[in-house]
């Protein structure tokens, strides 16, 4: 028979895990693929079995919250038969809320549950930063500079940027990690792509012959097969398996000021924000919780939103500092950030 373990559970979202299975009777050979919810997970398949021990191990990380039925087959080898463990059931929790902002000239500040790991030092070689992402753990982020620059902070591991590959340009936009933390995404203002770790290349708005020169951010899929970019005029791209949920031309509504665009932790969604803190919900997983010019509040210098862990609210920040929060984002209207501005970006665990 197979018995299935885990180093911990439950764990937080994000955060590395080692799932353990052992052979009864101790095999003479043979290996282990592990699955969550019927799915095979990503590198653990086909694990040799130790003939020592019996055992097979694999080391993993969950990018979504919730519940997960894990199970183990072994593959019988050397007159050993086949067998599968019981379902194991991991929790997988949720880290706890909070927002780092960083400014243009690499200071970044935490809120909440989000604390201040490092900042970067920028130059007229690297650029202004111009994105933060946070780990899917919340224990760490990164952040990219116009030129392309990466610095990884906490758990975020460094897994290449433009210039370690010897290129050159100065209009990326943002970064984007994939689900599983283990990669990245740069974005250009054109739509072309740029990708590290175990980011996978879908297409481009380059590629599908289309000229632009405002685009302001990306979202990867949970599953890591496709992505989807937002232009300044609410215009989405989708690439890959991702689904198109609509867009602002669609809906006939023509602005030039959208700033980011945010995925739903599920992907059945995404949010827009534009400079005037005007939220579109498009897709599910995603509420809307208010808008600034619903709180007749005027302004014109939001750069970002960011969602709670749960997404049962968002943060927005403005350039001079302000932070605001709606839903559970229970930030009220005050300044996180007063000197080094402006704000270039913001993240949420």
């Amino acid at each position: 028979m197979t018995v299935l373990s885990a180093s911990s559970n439950p764990v937080a979202r994000g955060s590395s895990v080692t799932l353990k299975a052992r052979v009864i009777p101790t095999p003479s050979g043979g290996t282990v693929s592990f699955f969550r919810n019927g799915q095979p997970i990503f590198g653990c398949q086909g694990v040799a079995v130790d003939a020592s021990t019996g055992q097979a191990t694999c080391t993993t990380s969950f990018p979504l919250a919730g519940r997960s039925g894990l199970q183990a087959y072994y593959k019988g080898a050397n007159g050993f038969h086949s067998s599968s463990s019981n379902v194991f059931v991991m929790a997988v929790n949720l880290p706890a809320s909070g927002i780092w902002l960083v400014t243009s000239n690499g200071m970044v500040v935490g809120s909440g549950a989000a604390r201040s790991m490092g900042n970067v030092a920028t130059s007229p070689s690297s650029g202004p930063v111009v994105g933060i992402a946070s780990t899917p753990s919340g224990q760490g982020y990164w952040v990219a500079t116009s030129r392309g620059e990466v610095k990884g902070f906490g758990d975020a591991q460094f897994y290449g940027d433009l210039p370690s590959q010897g290129l050159s340009t100065k209009d990326i936009v943002a970064i984007a990690p994939t689900a599983n933390g283990d990669g990245y995404y740069l974005v250009g203002a054109d739509g072309g792509f740029f990708t590290f770790g175990d980011a996978k290349f879908h297409g481009s708005v380059p590629g599908i012959g289309k000229h632009v020169h405002d685009v302001v951010g990306m979202v990867a899929t949970p599953s890591g097969g496709g992505y989807r970019l937002a232009g300044s005029d609410g215009g989405v791209f989708s690439f890959g398996e991702s689904h198109f949920f609509g867009s602002l031309p669609g809906l006939g509504k023509h602005v030039t000021d959208v700033r980011a665009i945010l995925p739903s932790s599920t992907g059945g969604g995404y949010v827009l924000v534009g400079a005037d803190g005007g939220a579109f919900i498009f897709g599910t997983g995603v509420h809307f919780y208010g808008s600034l010019p619903g709180r007749n509040v005027s302004v014109n210098n939001v750069v970002g939103i960011a969602l709670t862990p749960d997404d049962g609210g968002y943060y927005m920040a403005g350039s001079d500092g302000e932070l605001y929060g709606f839903g559970d984002a229970h930030a009220g209207t005050h300044q996180v950030v007063s000197s080094n501005l402006p704000v270039a970006a913001i993240a949420g665990t």
